[in-house]
């Protein structure tokens, strides 16, 4: 039988990792008292929004990035940086998961592996992994002293390495939405609308990325370039997905009474102010706002609107790391405790 890592061992390496921490709070019923109120769901905070949050993005980026460089719209130099930040993206989400196991557990994460049938972690972390591995191994071709492996560059073996990686990341984008529309205790969550809105986000972000990307590796010159073939699809995915949400929080708001708790929440709680003007103000009307005067010529030339077309993509990035954490804040349980 398999065994885990040794305890002292485990605890050793747990003292490095977090030992200066302050003590990690229990949000169990020991410190709740009896209340007529929808519970909020505490266990699931920024750092599984931020997990979540790189999960999708870096699978957007990378399935985008394989498929406009095989349409010649973005450069090599950019599209090989781009690899580099979708994986390193993608590694950080595991290692961010795995932190979230909690003390010493987090030192067996290979169990994590173990269930993939009832597990939406290990699906994840399956996923994941796979797709770094496989993203990899389609790069080897590129790399000097490689260049005789049969999936070089336009064989039929490398078209089909690119058809995994792209499944493998659009499942990615998936599953980011499906480990919470699996729970069925938060009416806010289990709904099929949830990963099909987390799907169109981690296109979002994955497409806002690129320019950023383009502007460090090519300057000003090369993200205006780039910017002439992208901002339309960019636009078209801010509007997307602001309608998308739009949908998602009427139809939740038309449903059970806990569901309906969390839109209140969301919309005129404690949260209200970081879903106006985080979610939808800075990440989906500022940067519709920028892209339509752009497209429309109307923003000049130069560096200032290279800086203003730098700030939409920053902020649709920012957006969509706030729309998880105040998806994940507004969780509440059907039932009061």
């Amino acid at each position: 039988m398999a065994r885990g890592i040794p305890p002292k061992l485990a605890a050793a390496l747990e003292l490095c990792w977090s030992g200066w921490r302050s003590k990690r709070k229990s949000y169990g019923l020991t410190e709740h008292k009896f209340v007529l109120d929808f519970p909020v769901q505490r266990h699931w905070d920024w750092r599984v929004a931020f997990y979540l949050y790189l999960a999708g993005t870096s699978a957007g980026f990378i399935f985008l990035e394989l498929v406009l460089r095989w349409m010649n719209v973005i450069k090599e130099t950019t599209a090989v940086w781009g690899m580099w930040l979708g994986l390193a993206l993608a590694l950080l989400s595991l290692a961010v998961l795995f932190d979230h196991l909690g003390p010493v557990s987090r030192w067996n994460f290979h169990y994590a592996f173990r269930r993939p049938r009832s597990s939406w972690i290990s699906r994840g972390a399956i996923i994941v992994t796979l797709l770094v591995i496989l993203r990899l191994v389609l790069l080897l071709p590129s790399i000097s002293g490689f260049d005789s492996l049969p999936w070089v560059e336009g064989s039929l073996a490398s078209d089909i390495l690119r058809a995994m990686v792209l499944l493998l990341a659009l499942a990615f984008m998936a599953y980011s939405g499906l480990v919470l529309s699996s729970w069925n205790a938060i009416a806010f969550w289990n709904t099929p609308m949830l990963p099909a809105l987390y799907i169109g986000y981690s296109f979002l972000g994955g497409i806002a990325a690129l320019p950023v990307i383009a502007l460090i590796v090519e300057g000003t010159e090369g993200m205006k370039a780039l910017g002439t073939d992208l901002w339309p699809f960019l636009l078209a995915l801010l509007l997307w997905n602001g309608l998308f949400l739009l949908l998602y929080v009427y139809g939740m708001s038309r449903a059970t009474l806990p569901a309906r708790e969390s839109v209140r929440r969301l919309m005129h709680g404690a949260l209200g102010w970081s879903f106006w003007i985080g979610v939808v103000g800075i990440g989906l009307i500022l940067p519709t706002a920028i892209i339509a005067l752009e497209m429309s010529n109307l923003l000049g030339s130069g560096n200032s609107d290279a800086s203003i077309l730098l700030v939409a993509s920053v902020a649709t990035l920012a957006g969509g790391y706030l729309l998880r954490d105040n998806i994940l804040r507004v969780g509440v349980y059907g039932s009061p405790v």
